[in-house]
């Protein structure tokens, strides 16, 4: 989206435990809190011909809180241009956003998992913003 490249995240949920994530885990604790920021948000896109599935963003605190929210619907994972995702930083409950440690984005359903599809999505400029 915002370069020459971006990150591919290749799922096959059909096997346990039926969901696919790539996860980056910092050394020391993030202040989501600072400057204002209210927002996180970040570009997917999938492919035509990958089985629908939902797109999810989860957040872990230092205490080991985790909180996930998912795309609203299946069509992140076959959206063939890239789509603006922006999550309200209130929409992950319970989660310290001052101690953040580890953030996941993932394809199928990590709360509930079930047997999915496969396919390929394109992750991009993940970031923290103002309003």
């Amino acid at each position: 989206h915002g370069g020459g490249q971006s990150m591919p995240l290749e799922y096959n949920n059909a096997d346990a435990p039926y969901y696919s994530e790539a996860e980056r885990t910092w050394s020391a604790a993030q202040d989501w809190t600072v400057n204002g920021v209210d927002s996180l948000v970040l570009y997917v896109r999938g492919k035509s011909t990958n089985d629908p599935a939902v797109v999810y963003v989860a957040l872990e605190d230092s205490a080991g809180k985790l909180a996930v929210v998912p795309f609203a619907d299946d069509t992140a994972s076959t959206a063939t241009s890239w789509l603006e995702w922006k999550i309200p930083l209130r929409s992950f409950a319970g989660v310290n956003l001052a101690r953040i440690k580890t953030i996941y984005v993932g394809v199928g359903d990590r709360s509930n998992p079930v047997a999915g599809g496969r396919g390929i999505i394109y992750i991009d400029d993940i970031r923290v913003v103002k309003p």
